[in-house]
C-alpha cells in the first residue's frame, strides 16, 4: 500500500507547488464582509464542507484491507471514524461556527480570538507568505493551520488555495528533517490540514499528503531510538502520532506502530517532565512550545478513542495549568529560568486548553488579560508563539468562558518538587505595584540527556522578586540560539553539553554569576573540571527541603551542600517574603574543615545601585530599596560590592574559552563578599526592605 502511494505522490511531485504563484482574483478574493454574520456566510458552507457528508462524485483511496491491529487503543473506531476527526469532527466545527457567528454576543471570548484568527489568515493571503525548506517548520504550521480553520468556518476559496499550495509544498519535500524539532511540527501541521480539509483535497493531493507522512514523518520516527525527556518529546511523538491517526485507515500497520510507540514513550515522557506536581523543568517558554503540541496530541487521542492511556492522568500533568498561572509576574515578565525563560510576559495559549479541561476559568486570569490589552492582536507579527492558536480554539469550542466570572487564585504559595523544583509567591493580582511576587530554584544543571531539565542553567538557589512595580532580582533570558550556538560550535562544543566543563559554563547568562544566588571560589579539588573556581557541581541536587507559608513569612528553603561541593561543608539558603513586602535570604555556611571559603552574594538586579558602609542602594522609577546584611559572628563582617553585568575578563579565572559577547544592559548585580574560616559555621541574614 505504502509503495503505491509514494508512487503517487513522486509522479505529482513539484505539480501542486503553486505557493509561489500569485492567488488568482474571483475565485480567491478575501470578503472583506465580516465573516461572523450569520445567514449569508453559510451560502458557503458546502464549499467548507461543515457537514461531513461525502460530496458527490468524491473518488477515495482505497482502505487498507487488513484487519484492525489490536493494541492500547481500539483502532477499529478509526476505520469508522471519517474525517474531521482530529481535536473534533464535523459536529464541534459546527457548534464552533455556531458560537462565533449567530450566538456571539453570548461568547464573546471565543468570538475575540475567532476573529483574530481569521485576520491573520488573510494577513497570509495578502502577502502570499511562502516557505523553502522544512526548517521553516513555523511559518508551514501557521500557514497549514490558519488557513484549513479560516476556510472550515468561512467556506471562502482562498483560503482553501493557500491551504492546498502549501499543503501540496511541503508534502513535495524529500524530508522534514527528522533529527530536530520540523518533523513534528510539520506532522501535526499537515495531519490537521489532511483531516479538516479531506474531502476538498484532490485524490491526488491526499494521495501526496499520505505518503509524505509515512515517508517523511511516521518512519523515520518509528526508527528513531532513546528517549527525551524534555520539550522534543511532546513535539515530535505527539505531532507523528496525529499523521498517524489521521491516515490509519490507508495504513494500518505503519500508523499503529508509530501511534504504540508514541503512546509508550510519551507515557513514560510526560511522567518524567511534569511529575510530581506539573512545574516544568526546561522554563514557562517550553512549557507552551512542548505543551501545546502534548495537549494537541492528547485531545486527538481522547476525541477519537475517549481516553489517553492514563498520560492524561499522569501526576502534576493537569496540574500544570495552575503552574503556568504562578508563572506570571507582577509587571508582565515572568519566573524566567532556564533557556525557556524570557523576563518578558507572552501570552501563554495552553493555558486555554487547561482551564477548559479543567473547567477553571482562573486558569486564564493573566490569558484573557493579554486578550483584553491587545495581546492576541499580534499574532500577524509573531509566528512563533502564536502557531496553534486555530487548533486550540478549536479544542476549547465547548468551554463556556464568557458565563463565568474569572477570579483570582486564593491560594499565595505555589510549589512543585521533581527534577527541578520551585517555588512561587503571589501576592495579589492587580497587575499594578501593589503586587507583591518571589519565585524560587532549586535543581540541578547536568540534565541535558538525562532529565525534563534541559536547557538548565547553573541556578540552583537563585530567586526573582518583584515589589511595588519594580524587578528588583531578575533572572535572564539565555542568548539568541544562533550566534550563541554557532560561537560554542566554533569551540568545539555544543550547548547541549552540560558536563562539568562543557563550554554552556563560559556562557555569562546561563553561569552562577549571572543568577541571584550565593557562590564560592575556594575548591578542595574533589570535584574536577571545572571551567571556573565558581561554578558549581554540576551533578549536585539543590533540594527544597522546606516550603514556607505562616506567621507572615512565605518562602522556601534551599539546600545548596551538593551544588557547592568541594566549596563548603553545608550550605543553607532560605528566601522569604516578609510581611509582604521584604525579601529576605538567610545563608547558613560552614565552611571546609581545612579549608577557608570564599563567597559571593549576587543579585541580579534591573536597577542602578550605589555602595555606602550601610549597604547597597537600589534605585528604579522612583523607588528605593536597601539591601543589607548581618552576620553572627562579628569578626566575619561582609564587605558590600556591585559588579557590571558581563562575563569577568577574559583570562579571570578561566573564562573567555567562549569567543561570545556576553553583557547585559539594564542591570547591575548586587551583593557583598566575605571569607567565612575553616570549620566555622555563620549565618548571614541579608535584607531588601523599602527605604523609610
Amino acid at each position: 500500500m505504502f509503495l503505491t502511494v509514494l508512487f503517487a505522490a513522486m509522479t505529482l511531485g513539484f505539480a501542486g507547488c503553486v505557493d509561489s504563484e500569485p492567488i488568482e482574483t474571483e475565485d480567491t478574493e478575501i470578503s472583506t464582509e465580516d465573516e461572523s454574520d450569520g445567514d449569508e456566510q453559510d451560502k458557503e458552507d458546502d464549499g467548507g464542507n461543515v457537514n461531513p457528508d461525502v460530496p458527490e462524485g468524491f473518488v477515495d483511496e482505497p482502505d487498507d484491507s487488513a484487519a484492525d491491529q489490536v493494541g492500547t487503543f481500539d483502532y477499529s473506531v478509526l476505520s469508522k471514524a471519517g474525517h474531521p476527526r482530529l481535536l473534533t469532527d464535523s459536529e464541534g466545527f459546527k457548534t464552533l461556527k455556531r458560537k462565533v457567528t449567530t450566538e456571539k454576543f453570548a461568547n464573546k471570548t471565543l468570538y475575540k480570538l475567532h476573529n483574530e484568527v481569521i485576520s491573520h489568515a488573510k494577513k497570509i493571503i495578502t502577502a502570499n507568505r511562502t516557505f523553502e525548506k522544512a526548517a521553516d517548520h513555523y511559518i508551514i504550521v501557521d500557514n497549514l493551520l490558519y488557513c484549513a480553520y479560516a476556510y472550515k468556518m468561512t467556506g471562502q476559496s482562498a483560503y482553501l488555495a493557500k491551504a492546498k499550495a502549501d499543503l501540496n509544498k511541503v508534502c513535495s519535500f524529500t524530508g522534514w528533517n527528522p533529527t530536530g524539532l520540523s518533523v513534528g511540527e510539520i506532522s501535526l501541521a499537515v495531519a490537521l490540514a489532511y483531516d479538516w480539509l479531506y474531502y476538498d483535497l484532490t485524490l491526488e493531493e491526499r494521495k501526496l499528503a499520505h505518503g509524505a507522512m509515512i515517508k517523511n514523518g511516521i518512519n523515520p520516527m518509528y526508527n528513531k531510538s532513546g528517549l527525551s525527556l524534555g520539550n522534543w518529546n511532546s513535539i515530535c511523538y505527539g505531532g507523528v502520532a496525529m499523521a498517524s491517526l489521521a491516515v490509519y485507515e490507508k495504513d494500518k500497520a505503519y500508523a499503529v506502530r508509530q501511534i504504540e510507540k508514541a503512546y509508550r514513550d510519551n507515557l513514560r515522557g510526560v511522567s518524567g517532565i511534569y511529575s510530581p506536581d506539573g512545574n516544568y523543568g526546561e522554563g514557562i517558554g517550553y512549557w507552551e512550545y512542548g505543551g501545546g503540541y502534548q495537549v494537541c496530541f492528547l485531545d486527538a487521542l481522547e476525541s477519537i478513542f475517549g481516553h489517553t492511556g492514563g498520560i492524561k492522568e499522569t501526576p502534576g500533568f493537569m496540574e500544570s495549568g495552575e503552574y503556568a498561572l504562578f508563572m506570571h509576574g507582577t509587571m508582565n515578565t515572568t519566573f524566567s529560568y532556564s533557556d525557556g525563560g524570557s523576563t518578558a510576559d507572552k501570552p501563554l495559549l495552553t493555558s486555554w486548553w487547561y482551564a477548559a479541561r479543567k473547567d477553571d476559568s482562573s486558569l486564564i486570569l493573566c490569558e484573557k488579560r493579554h486578550l483584553d490589552n491587545g495581546a492576541y492582536s499580534e499574532i500577524s507579527l509573531d509566528v512563533e508563539n502564536f502557531r496553534l492558536l486555530p487548533a486550540i480554539l478549536v479544542m476549547i469550542r465547548e468551554f463556556d468562558i464568557d458565563s463565568k466570572t474569572i477570579t483570582s487564585p486564593t491560594k499565595e504559595v505555589w510549589q512543585g518538587a521533581g527534577t527541578l523544583p520551585v517555588v512561587m509567591v503571589r501576592k495579589g493580582w492587580n497587575f499594578d505595584s501593589t503586587d507583591t511576587y518571589l519565585g524560587i530554584k532549586g535543581g540541578l544543571c547536568n540534565t541535558w540527556e538525562t532529565s525534563a531539565t534541559s536547557h538548565s542553567h547553573m541556578d540552583a538557589g537563585s530567586f526573582v522578586f518583584e515589589a511595588e512595580g519594580v524587578r528588583w532580582s531578575d533572572d535572564v533570558v539565555r542568548p539568541a540560539y544562533g550566534d550563541w550556538h554557532d560561537a560554542l560550535s566554533a569551540a568545539g562544543s555544543r550547548a547541549g553539553d552540560t558536563s562539568q566543563g562543557g563550554l554552556r559554563w563560559d556562557t555569562f547568562r546561563v553561569n552562577n554569576l549571572c543568577h541571584s544566588t550565593i557562590v564560592s571560589y575556594s575548591n578542595d579539588g574533589s570535584v574536577n573540571g571545572k571551567l571556573h573556581s565558581s561554578d558549581y557541581y554540576v551533578d549536585g541536587f539543590a533540594s527544597i527541603d522546606n516550603v514556607i507559608d505562616a506567621d507572615g513569612r512565605q518562602g522556601a528553603v534551599v539546600n545548596m551542600t551538593q551544588p557547592m561541593k568541594g566549596q563548603v561543608q553545608r550550605a543553607i539558603r532560605t528566601v522569604e517574603l516578609v510581611n509582604g513586602t521584604d525579601l529576605v535570604v538567610t545563608d547558613e555556611i560552614t565552611a571546609l574543615p581545612s579549608l577557608d571559603s570564599r563567597l559571593e552574594w549576587r543579585m541580579l538586579s534591573m536597577t542602578s545601585a550605589s555602595v555606602s558602609q550601610d549597604g547597597v542602594t537600589l534605585t528604579k522609577d522612583g523607588k528605593t530599596r536597601m539591601l543589607s546584611v548581618i552576620s553572627d559572628n562579628s569578626s566575619v563582617t561582609p564587605e558590600y560590592k556591585t559588579w557590571t553585568a558581563a562575563k569577568p575578563a577574559t583570562g579571570t579565572d578561566g573564562w573567555g574559552v567562549l569567543n561570545f559577547k556576553q553583557s547585559l544592559s539594564g542591570r547591575v548585580i548586587a551583593g557583598w563578599t566575605v571569607t567565612v574560616p575553616a570549620g566555622q559555621t555563620v549565618r548571614f541574614v541579608t535584607t531588601l526592605s523599602s527605604s523609610r
